[in-house]
Formats: C-alpha cells, sequence, structure tokens
C-alpha cells in the first residue's frame, strides 16, 4: 500500500480518513481474495496435506507433464530452449527427469519476459506481480488467478495447524508507512476490519512512542501475530528496554519473507510466550514450504516442486543446496527449474515427521546463496546469528563482507551495552569463524533494509570469479 502512488495523498489526510482508506483497502481485498474458490482450495489442502508420498508423488508427476506439454506448446522461450536441447516433452514424464532442463535465472525472464507468456492466454486475464528484489533489481512477471488463489489458502492453511481461521483477529507488523512516521500522537496503528487485521508499522517502536502502542496490545485481544521477524523482535526489545510486557499475548506468531534467526525466535518466545513459526515461498507463486507443529518446513507439494541444487552432505545424513522450484499451476507464465536464490537444508529422506505428512522436509532456510562471508583459510560462513545468542545488550546486529579477510558488524546497542559487549562478541568470532579475521564494529540506530524492507544479517559486496577460489565450503 505505501508504494502506491495513492499514499502520498493518504499520508496528508487526517487520522478518521486514514483509517477509512484502511477499511476500503482491506475490503477490496478480502472481496478479492477470500471467495468461493479460495475457500474450496482450503478445503481440498486440508484433504491432500493427508495424501502418502506415492499420492504426492502421483499428483507432482501428472501435474508436471501437463505443465511441460503446454510450455512446449505454447511458450516462446520453452520451446525454443527445448529444441535447442533436443528435448520433446516426452523426455520429460517425472520429477527425476527436470535436470534435463538448464536452470532457470531471473535474468532469463529480465531479458525475454514477453517470451514467458502463453500464446493460448489473454494477458489482461493475468496478475502483474514485480518484486524489487534485495539487490534492487526488478523483476517482473505475471501470475494466473489459480496461483494466487492457491497461494493464500496455502499460506492459510499453515495457519490453521496452529489453530488460526481466517475469522482470527491479528496485527501485522510491518514496514510500510501506513501510520505516517510523523505522526507523534496515538493511534500508532490502524484497524483494517474487513481483514480482522490491525497494521502497525515499525517507525514507531521507538521509546516514546512503544508505550501507547503496547497498552493498545493489552487492551485488545488478538489471537496471533503476522510478522517480519526483524520487525517485530525490534518491537519486543523496544517494549522490554522501557520495562514493558503483554499481558494480552498472542498464542501463535506468524513469521515471513525473511529468516529467523535464532536470537530473535529466542527473545520473542520470551517475551510473548507465543508458538513461533513461520513459512517461505516467493512472490513467483512458484514454490512454498511451510512448518508444522513439529518445527519442520513441508513442501507445500500442491503449488510446486522442490528441489535441491548442487546438493552437499549435512552431518546429521541430510543434504545442503540451493532451492530450485517449478511452479505446477501457471501455465500461462511458467516458472520450470527456478533459481530462487536461496540456500536451503533438507532432511533425510528416511527421515518421518512426527506430525505424520509425508511431503519432502525441509529444515531450515539458510539465506541467499551471496549472503555469506568468506574467511582468510576460505571457508563460506553463512550464519552468523549463534554469535549473538548470548550478546543480551545487543539489540541487532548485520554482518558486511567488503574486502577478503575482514568484515564490518553493525550493532544496534541496548541502553545496557559496554565495551564488555564488544570484548564478548569479537572473541565469538574469533572462537567460531575464524582467529584471522579483521573486525571492525560500527555503531548505528537502525540497520539500513532493503528496497523491499527486508532485514539481511549478512551482506557482502565481494565478487568472487569461481568456486575454485575457495578452498572449503562451510555453511554454518
Amino acid at each position: 500500500m505505501s508504494s502506491h502512488p495513492f499514499f502520498f495523498l493518504y499520508r496528508q489526510l487526517p487520522v478518521w480518513l486514514q483509517a477509512r482508506a484502511c477499511w476500503l483497502y482491506g475490503y477490496k481485498f478480502s472481496r478479492r481474495t477470500y471467495h468461493k474458490n479460495f475457500f474450496e482450495k482450503l478445503e481440498w489442502l486440508l484433504e491432500t496435506e493427508k495424501w502418502s508420498a506415492p499420492e504426492i508423488e502421483a499428483y507432482q508427476n501428472e501435474r508436471l507433464r501437463k505443465l511441460i506439454e503446454e510450455a512446449y506448446e505454447n511458450v516462446l522461450y520453452y520451446r525454443e530452449l527445448m529444441d535447442r536441447l533436443n528435448l520433446r516433452p516426452s523426455d520429460i514424464r517425472t520429477i527425476t527427469d527436470l535436470p534435463k532442463l538448464p536452470l532457470l535465472k531471473k535474468e532469463d525472464i529480465r531479458n525475454n519476459p514477453e517470451k514467458f507468456i502463453s500464446r493460448k492466454t489473454n494477458k489482461r486475464n493475468l496478475i502483474f506481480r514485480h518484486t524489487s528484489g534485495t539487490t534492487g533489481k526488478s523483476l517482473h512477471f505475471y501470475v494466473n488467478q489459480e496461483t494466487e488463489t492457491l497461494q493464500y489458502a496455502i499460506w492459510w492453511r499453515h495457519r490453521n495447524r496452529f489453530g488460526m481461521t481466517n475469522d482470527s483477529w491479528h496485527v501485522n507488523f510491518r514496514a510500510q508507512l501506513i501510520v505516517p512516521a510523523e505522526q507523534d500522537k496515538p493511534p500508532f496503528w490502524r484497524w483494517v476490519n474487513p481483514m480482522r487485521q490491525v497494521v502497525i508499522n515499525m517507525q514507531h517502536f521507538t521509546s516514546s512512542r512503544i508505550g501507547p502502542i503496547v497498552d493498545f496490545l493489552n487492551e485488545n485481544y488478538f489471537e496471533f501475530y503476522t510478522a517480519y521477524p526483524s520487525i517485530i523482535h525490534i518491537f519486543a526489545v523496544t517494549a522490554c528496554e522501557n520495562g514493558l510486557r503483554l499481558t494480552n499475548p498472542p498464542r501463535v506468531i506468524f513469521m515471513g519473507c525473511e529468516n529467523t534467526l535464532s536470537y530473535q525466535k529466542r527473545f520473542l518466545e520470551e517475551f510473548t510466550g507465543a508458538t513461533i513459526t513461520d513459512q517461505y515461498g516467493v512472490a513467483e507463486g512458484c514454490g512454498n514450504v511451510s512448518k508444522c507443529e513439529e518445527g519442520l518446513y513441508h513442501e507445500d507439494f500442491e503449488l510446486g516442486i522442490t528441489e535441491c541444487d548442487e546438493p552437499k552432505l549435512t552431518a546429521d545424513g541430510g543434504v545442503t543446496g540451493k532451492i530450485i522450484f517449478t511452479g505446477l499451476t501457471c501455465p500461462d507464465f511458467p516458472f520450470i527449474r527456478y533459481e530462487v536464490g536461496d540456500i536451503g537444508v533438507w532432511e533425510d529422506s528416511k527421515v518421518n515427521c512426527r506430525c505424520g505428512r509425508q511431503s519432502r522436509l525441509m529444515s531450515r532456510i539458510e539465506g541467499r546463496e551471496d549472503d555469506y562471508v568468506i574467511t582468510p583459510e576460505g571457508r563460506r560462513i553463512m550464519r552468523f546469528d549463534y554469535i549473538f545468542k548470548d550478546a543480551q545488550n545487543c539489540m541487532e546486529a548485520q554482518i558486511v563482507q567488503e574486502k577478503l579477510g575482514a568484515i564490518k558488524v553493525y550493532v544496534v546497542r541496548r541502553s545496557a551495552y559496554t565495551e564488555k559487549d564488544e570484548k564478548f562478541i569479537l572473541k565469538e568470532i574469533m572462537k567460531w569463524i575464524s582467529p584471522a579475521l579483521e573486525v571492525e564494529f560500527i555503531y548505528v540506530p537502525e540497520i539500513e533494509r532493503e528496497p523491499n524492507g527486508k532485514f539481511r544479517a549478512v551482506k557482502s559486496y565481494l565478487e568472487i570469479a569461481s568456486n575454485a577460489e575457495v578452498e572449503n565450503c562451510c555453511y554454518t
């Protein structure tokens, strides 16, 4: 909403008119999203998650065959690609045949967007989407109505696993300026009644404004919260620093859009007492994984196929590698073997989740494949959150690498932070990452977000020509 041209006018409106605008936005969104087909999809999804592994495999293979046939017949990009590789639809019959096709990269779509639109499709019936991306390079594409509806139904299936329905009132903590930053008096929230939602944006998580926000949350019961992990973590830390607590906490907090770091999860559990869960997907609508009650990610196989590219064994028998999605619901603008740009960790295929669901299992999402630090020893380190797990006075931190052999640690300090905390963090880096790393601490009032509002815990500006420059690859 904040990126819409109307928002510039919206900011000038009095609060009561802003509230009305939010109501109208919610009404239009609900009418477009929560229709008969949505509820039919959700009911179907609640049945399909009970399917056996053979049933899941048969379903995906059948949808894949239809997708490949339609892509070859009607989508110029795939016709040219398969002809060039001397492939025919009959060569790709099952998931195991997918590696016959190369990976689809974002640049392929940026360079040839019209080649991905099916000749059978009226573009006016498609839904235009775009991503800003963490690099700021926009990607424009389309999805069809089936994909959008199924995506929303999958997200609500995830919430349903934890006892929530679309009638459950909830709070959405977000980055977009729904309440203008210059507003200095309550209400620092906006009701979006048709969506059973209240929106609170992060710009008001300051010592002078956090009190009214916590009071509001305590006076009104909301069954769940939704948030970027980094945003709700700032809320919780700011409230705690000001001696505030939630007396009317939610039952569940649903995370999304960025990795939930271990220190964020631990702090939120302590502050709210809520169950913390999350799901992972992409705006392109070609794949999704959602956590179950046991804390593992299950492939939402109805939406797409998930592959692990360039797999490397982990110590516990699983594999780690690039996340690749093949969407099964949008032949109008197909994403086949789409390289998302993130790294995931898959459970051993022999592992059965105690929840009973049979779809493919992932244990965690590591982050973007370019979000790693290269140590002087030549190792790639992706996760640093455990470095800060006992750094109680660090509100937020980001690791930045601009040159080999050195990192910058950007830290948002809590009021009790001292030189002792810096020495502790440095000791942990020397112990767990590399004793040879040059480390510079930079203290900032806040960590800069990406254009899409996301927080990157590790950010690299290095350009590495090839993996041959790195002796070992360590996903920590």
